[in-house]
C-alpha cells in the first residue's frame, strides 16, 4: 500500500470517528440516539416518505428502521400513515415536535460546523467543500466495494 493512501485512509477514519461523536454527543443531549438523529435528519428533507425508501437512503435494514421508527412513534417525533395512492405502503413523517426536533439538531450541528470552518482560513473554504464533494463522488461510485467498504 502507497502512503497517499495509507494516509488518505488514516484521515478518513479520523474524520469518520470525529464526526461520529460529534453526532453522538449532539443527538444525545437532544435526548435521542444517534441513529434516530439520522432519521430525524432524513424525515426533514424528505417529507412523506416512503419506509422503503428512507431505508435505501440510510442504509439500514426495513426490521431495524422499522423498530427505530416506532421509537420515534411512540415519543411524537414522527407519524407513520398509509399511502393514499398505495395501502401497501407507508409514509412517514415528522410531527410538529419532530419537526422542532430536527430544527434543534440542525442549529446545533451547523454551530458546530461553522465552528469548524472557522478555523480552516478563509481562502481555503471552498476548496475544503470542492474536495468534499470529489471524494462523496468517488465514494458512491465505489460504493459496496470491498469487504469493509464502510470504515
Amino acid at each position: 500500500m502507497n502512503t497517499e493512501t495509507t494516509e488518505i485512509r488514516e484521515i478518513l477514519q479520523q474524520l469518520v470517528r470525529d464526526f461520529g461523536l460529534l453526532q453522538r454527543e449532539g443527538s444525545e443531549c437532544c435526548g435521542i440516539t444517534v441513529q434516530q438523529s439520522h432519521i430525524i435528519y432524513e424525515l426533514d428533507k424528505y417529507p412523506r416518505i416512503s419506509l422503503m425508501d428512507l431505508a435505501e437512503k440510510l442504509s439500514m435494514d426495513t426490521g431495524m428502521l422499522s423498530r427505530q421508527i416506532n421509537k420515534l412513534v411512540e415519543l411524537d417525533y414522527a407519524s407513520r400513515m398509509s399511502d393514499p395512492n398505495d395501502r401497501r405502503y407507508i409514509v412517514l413523517s415528522l410531527t410538529e415536535k419532530g419537526q422542532m426536533k430536527a430544527n434543534e439538531i440542525s442549529d446545533q450541528m451547523n454551530q458546530y460546523i461553522e465552528q469548524i470552518l472557522g478555523q480552516v482560513p478563509t481562502d481555503k473554504r471552498d476548496q475544503v467543500i470542492d474536495s468534499l464533494q470529489i471524494l462523496q463522488v468517488a465514494m458512491k461510485k465505489n460504493e459496496g466495494s470491498g469487504c469493509c467498504a464502510t470504515i
